[in-house]
């Protein structure tokens, strides 16, 4: 980050007072009452060295990202080492120079990660009480399904979609609101300002609230092209393609909640399906059942709403049938989610359940037959009935 050393300049005052104040309360710490009274000075401190670092990474041009490659690691190296021989030369200028051009060459090297090899990644991560689903298509690019929510200090954007994406590399091909609810769209500003996806698709919310607005806003600013997702509409990212099956326009109009309006996404590789839903609840999964029953089967369902009773009827779950059910949920929420009753249907039905509040990050994979899911640490197979003659495609 360039605003770094504007950021130690102005927090260097503050960390002069800050360290001797916290260890006068870790020496006190056994007279609790006077370790409390110091912590408590010591809190309007952190505060501002907070504030200080939020303001520098909120300043606009100032944060160079270069592509997480080996090739990117050695020229960093190299600039550092001529950097080092630059302020030790009696003769400088050569070495300074060589290590700007090696520097430059580092940044600007393009954003080209392996992709992987053939298969579909799909991340469910752990944003807490919230979605944001991150699915990685065979050549490396990425579609982001909502970016998590929003809170007074912060959003799941840059907390958690940001790095987690560029740690890995790849461009974002496309980003998919499933409706403007903040556990959803809270982090979506911010990703779409970092991550500028090619393209933004969502139903068109009238009323969607400050933080979709916003996101519309970054979208505008970072020339990311929206579309509104009709059912029947679709794109193709690298032989992933994904279907939109609702909302409708004249259904959601007549909506006052934005869960029923939820704009559900069907992701195919090979004979693979993934069925992604948002938030959708009872009167949503009826008019799926009537308008689109033929597309709803699928390998892995993320399950509508957190895992809400309100979501995932017996009707609805009989017509997907799936195997592997993704639940997007945070740990000890106010909301009881997920259902007990909603567990018991998933677990009728068949499908391993997976909940971010127990596991965190979970990974689903496929090269278009084969399913494996990756959590906690560890790694498994899911079964797949698809027929071998299916994929790969000749």
């Amino acid at each position: 980050s360039l605003a770094g050393p504007l950021a130690n300049l102005a927090a260097a005052p503050v960390v002069a007072v800050l360290q001797p104040t916290l260890f006068l309360a870790l020496l006190a710490a056994p007279a609790p009452a006077a370790a409390r009274f110091v912590a408590a000075a010591a809190h309007p401190l952190l505060v501002a060295l907070d504030a200080v670092a939020r303001v520098a990474a909120s300043l606009p041009g100032l944060v160079v990202h270069v592509a997480p490659t080996l090739a990117t690691a050695l020229l960093l190296g190299a600039a550092a080492a001529a950097a080092l021989v630059a302020a030790t030369a009696s003769r400088p200028v050569r070495p300074g120079l060589a290590g700007v051009l090696v520097l430059a060459v580092a940044v600007w090297m393009p954003d080209r990660p392996m992709g992987p090899r053939g298969r579909v990644e799909l991340h469910m991560l752990d944003v807490g009480q919230g979605d944001a689903l991150a699915l990685r298509a065979p050549a490396g690019r990425w579609i982001l399904f909502d970016a998590g929510p929003a809170w007074r200090t912060g959003d799941a954007g840059r907390r958690v979609v940001i790095p987690y994406l560029r740690r890995r590399g790849g461009a974002v091909a496309a980003f998919v609101l499933s409706h403007p609810h903040l556990d959803h769209v809270g982090g979506a500003p911010t990703a779409i300002d970092a991550l500028r996806p090619a393209e933004y698709w969502d139903a068109g919310f009238a009323a969607g609230g400050e933080r979709y607005r916003a996101s519309l806003d970054a979208a505008t600013t970072g020339r990311v092209a929206w579309r509104r997702a009709r059912p029947g509409d679709s794109t193709v990212v690298d032989g992933v393609t994904v279907r939109f099956l609702a909302p409708d326009s004249a259904w959601a109009a007549s909506l006052a909640d934005a869960n029923n309006a939820s704009t559900v996404a069907l992701v195919r590789y090979g004979a693979v399906r993934f069925l992604l839903v948002g938030d959708a609840e009872a009167p949503e999964e009826e008019w799926l059942l009537g308008h689109a029953r033929a597309e709803l089967a699928a390998d892995v369902l993320k399950v509508a709403h957190h895992g809400s009773r309100t979501s995932t009827t017996p009707a609805f779950l009989a017509a997907v049938r799936p195997r592997v059910a993704l639940v997007s949920v945070g740990l000890g929420n106010e909301y009881g989610h997920p259902s007990a009753d909603v567990l018991a249907r998933l677990a009728g039905a068949g499908a391993q359940v997976l909940r971010t509040d127990l596991l965190g990050t979970v990974v689903v994979r496929t090269d278009g037959r084969h399913i494996t899911v990756t959590a906690a640490d560890q790694e498994w197979p899911v079964a797949s009935p698809a027929s071998p003659d299916e994929w790969p495609p000749r």
